[in-house]
């Protein structure tokens, strides 16, 4: 037997999708010929979780954004290290920040590269400043990059219009998540909370990128409708003080029920009649897989990827950014009516063992390692 061949995967985001996207590859890599090494900030969520499945766990001072330089030197300087002092066949690396200062690194090693930037960082409500310096940025790294693993369509003609990569080493390999059982045990507290009333939540970061107040503001709408309904926000993050506040504020707060993310929200997700997700920019959100395999429809907002994954009137509704009404309208359409739910909660079901497993993922992103070594 062949022995393994070792990889470095190097995550700056400590949670959201991109740690779960990591997590998936590291316990996923060994069937492939791989052998897994993971490093990632210091509040890394998934630490614990790669340690009791044997992956080592290595933990740099990263820091979200580019204001930090003596912490992001400290962090090149230690992850330079890494990779100089272990025999790594390749680094992957998730995320713009980990993108940039891994690069920097394996150019210093002469380790091979292979790049999932999980959202550009030229993507969102930025002004000009921030877009044409981070855009400089990956496109004075191209030449560092080895091959470009992008979780979305949207993503990889991203990289071709701003000329990142050379098509043929811009890969798209969708995001997975795990496969779940019709009988799937559904979070007791969230369903407790519900009772016997239609449910619609969110189980996300509590962070700007995924303007949940969009949700809030549409909660008022959709009780005028649906007096009964109650709504939920799983998750934890910077946002969530303003988020019970303006629940607050708009006196709904007895039909909003808070609770903290319990990994892996599959039992959160899956004691919701709809799952939403107001997303003002993505990529390719792991979420949404999620919701699928439990057999949840979705209402999301049509940003970035999104509508790759949720098929528009079959396993859910899109509808545009930063528009509580159409977000509302379209809740409100689906806690009316419980015949169209079932018919998107079971094509939600077949559209995730069709496109959207782990397997499929790892297997892909293993198929661009090898493609590497040759």
């Amino acid at each position: 037997m062949d022995p393994l061949r070792r990889c470095l995967l190097v995550h700056e985001p400590p949670d959201g999708g991109v740690a779960e996207n990591v997590l998936q590859l590291a316990t996923g890599l060994r069937e492939h010929g791989w052998d897994p090494y993971v490093a990632g900030p210091r509040e890394s969520a998934i630490a614990d979780r790669l340690r009791e499945a044997g992956v080592p766990v290595a933990r740099l001072p990263f820091r979200s954004g580019f204001g930090s330089p003596v912490a992001d030197a400290n962090a090149l300087r230690k992850l330079t290290s890494l990779l100089r002092h272990n025999d790594f066949d390749l680094v992957h690396l998730h995320s713009a920040k980990a993108g940039v200062l891994g690069r920097l690194a394996a150019k210093a090693t002469a380790t091979p590269v292979v790049y999932s930037p999980h959202s550009f960082p030229f993507v969102g409500p930025w002004g000009w400043q921030r877009r044409t310096v981070s855009t400089g940025m990956e496109r004075a790294l191209r030449g560092f990059t080895g091959e470009l693993v992008c979780v979305c369509e949207y993503e990889r003609r991203l990289a071709l219009a701003h000329n990142l990569v050379a098509p043929e080493h811009a890969h798209l390999v969708y995001n997975g998540s795990a496969s779940l059982p019709e009988d799937l045990e559904a979070d007791a507290e969230i369903r407790a909370f519900a009772g016997d009333s239609p449910i619609a939540g969110c189980v996300t970061v509590l962070r700007p990128q995924k303007s949940v107040e969009t949700f809030i503001d549409a909660i008022p709408l959709v009780l005028e409708r649906v007096g009964n309904a109650k709504f939920v926000v799983a998750g934890d993050g910077p946002d969530r003080d303003s988020l019970v506040a303006r629940a607050a504020a708009l006196g709904i707060s007895d039909a909003v029920g808070f609770f903290g993310f319990r990994p892996p929200g599959t039992g959160q997700m899956a004691a919701l009649d709809v799952f939403v997700l107001p997303s003002a920019w993505e990529a390719f959100p792991i979420a949404l897989l999620e919701a699928m395999a439990c057999g949840v429809p979705q209402v999301a907002t049509d940003v970035g990827g999104v509508g790759e994954a949720v098929a528009d009137g079959t396993t859910g509704l899109l509808c545009p950014p930063g528009d509580p009404q159409q977000l509302a309208a379209a809740i409100t359409n689906l806690l009316t009516n419980g015949s169209l739910r079932n018919r998107m909660a079971a094509a939600s079901r077949r559209r995730h063992s069709q496109l959207f497993t782990v397997d499929r993922m790892v297997a892909s992103t293993a198929a661009v390692y090898d493609r590497v070594l040759a």
